[in-house]
């Protein structure tokens, strides 16, 4: 096996928490079958939050592109972009300057433009039930195009694919962070209803693009 496919493969195990877990309620999602839930506490893009005291892995500075911002003009997300790395339980560490508007791109996988999968995730909502930053992501459309921009104002640009919705454990992680058969960028966010006693939703948002 190739060292970058088995690093890919180490790093999608690690990453099981992302799509295995949300720690607050999340307003349900616009797919059948689903319900709009009560908000009591804090809905997270299926990923626990950043506990005190806890240390997460930081990503590896590397001469590529390093995106700064994330900008969808259908949807109307515009948002500043953190690095964030690995928590040491293994599941993705959030963004921390601005928790709801911000997003967290996976500094410890491909940069966006480089061959293999950039991943970003982001909140779906905020204490009380507001929107955070990827509650519109659900309205996106096969087709929308996202924009994602470094700090010179150099812009990549992805063209949504495919848009899924999974169960926690049937989210392929393998096609959402170690696919390398072309450039890729996938958006990760909570869907579906809340459910209380596992303090999670019920589904995962994947919105898969290739870049053009």
């Amino acid at each position: 096996m190739r060292p970058n496919r088995l690093k890919l493969r180490l790093v999608a195990l690690a990453l099981l928490l992302i799509l295995a877990a949300c720690s607050g309620p999340a307003v349900s999602s616009t797919e059948p079958g689903t319900k709009q839930a009560n908000h009591a506490k804090t809905a997270t893009p299926g990923v626990p939050t950043m506990q005190p005291g806890s240390r997460a892995a930081r990503p590896i500075p590397r001469p590529s592109f390093i995106p700064e911002r994330l900008v969808i003009p259908a949807i109307g997300i515009n948002a500043l972009i953190e690095s964030v790395g690995v928590r040491s339980d293994g599941g993705l560490a959030t963004p921390t300057r601005n928790p709801w508007d911000d997003v967290g791109w996976y500094g410890l996988g491909p940069h966006p433009g480089e061959r293999g999968s950039a991943v970003i995730d982001g909140h779906l909502d905020r204490p009380g039930g507001y929107p955070a930053i990827f509650w519109r992501l659900r309205d996106i459309q096969v087709g929308t195009y996202i924009q994602v921009i470094n700090s010179t104002g150099q812009t990549l640009h992805f063209r949504v694919s495919r848009i899924a919705y999974y169960t926690p454990d049937q989210a392929p992680l393998q096609d959402i962070f170690g696919n390398l058969g072309g450039t890729y960028l996938n958006l990760i966010t909570c869907a579906g209803d809340w459910i209380p006693d596992q303090h999670q939703t019920t589904l995962r948002l994947v919105v898969y693009a290739i870049f053009v």
